[in-house]
């Protein structure tokens, strides 16, 4: 996995001979992995994130929530480097990154999944795994790894991605980011139109991901299905955060939420 860290120059711990308990506590604490300061966004004179504050520690899968509308994936664009801030700060291991371009965040190990299939139709499965060759890896190794976590892709490897099913199309967009190595994997509507069978496989998939320490902020229409998998969840209604909380936090004050009330917490 890619140590998103390693290039933002992150000052290590204090060092003491002793190693006493003293010693550790005088040690500075790690910044979050990702944070969000008063991030606003929108498109022309329409504000989209009205001041968006949001801590996304490492590791484990982060629910974003929250009905039509809400700003789920404009946040999510901004935190690919799609889509820039009109005001606040996104940092990424403390390191604010406002200005960077999404090839950079990919290089640091920030992926994206975004919504709606993000293939090229007209490629093989094949080539559009080795678009990612810009990273630095081999187009050897992305095969190997794509196909031995995604085992149903190696029997599609010549075929047009157009040509394959709305499921198999989002494990090729998922595996293409996953043989990216990140640390940061952020994922847009990964259930778009597709059966809740299939939802659950790829969402499997993603589960198994973050088992190797990639940390997953997924925006996801299908509450129940992300829910019981996440660690934590927030949920945006009108460009807002409304509540950050655990899974079953959250879950007892969704339809409220949707509804515009106030949660009960």
């Amino acid at each position: 996995m890619t140590d998103i860290a390693s290039p933002v120059s992150l000052n290590g711990p204090a060092t003491h001979p002793s190693g006493t308990a003293a010693a550790r506590q005088e040690a500075p604490e790690s910044p979050p992995l990702l944070e969000l300061r008063g991030v606003r966004a929108g498109y022309g004179a329409i504000e989209v994130l009205h001041g968006i504050d949001l801590v996304v520690p490492a590791g484990g899968i982060f629910a974003v929530l929250g009905p039509n509308g809400a700003g789920k994936s404009t946040m999510l664009r901004v935190i690919a480097g799609l889509h820039r801030v009109s005001a606040g700060t996104v940092l990424l291991a403390g390191r604010e990154v406002n200005q960077a371009a999404p090839d950079e965040l990919a290089r640091r190990g920030l992926c994206l999944v975004p919504e709606g299939r993000g293939v090229f139709p007209n490629l093989t499965v094949e080539e559009n795994l080795r678009l990612i060759t810009h990273l630095g890896h081999r187009p050897a190794e992305i095969e190997q790894r794509a196909f031995t976590q995604f085992p149903r892709l190696a029997n599609r490897r010549k075929q047009l991605a157009g040509t394959l099913s709305g499921g198999e199309q989002q494990m090729l967009a998922l595996a293409r980011a996953v043989v990216a190595d990140p640390a940061v994997l952020l994922i847009d509507e990964l259930s778009m139109g597709l059966a809740p069978q299939i939802v659950e496989t790829l969402y499997g998939l993603v589960a198994d991901v973050a088992t190797q320490g990639v940390t997953v902020l997924a925006v996801e229409q299908f509450a129940t299905t992300i829910l019981g998998l996440a660690s934590a969840a927030v949920v945006l209604t009108t460009g807002r955060v409304a509540m950050t909380g655990t899974p079953q936090q959250v879950d007892q004050e969704l339809s409220g939420l949707y509804l515009g009330a106030t949660p009960n917490v």
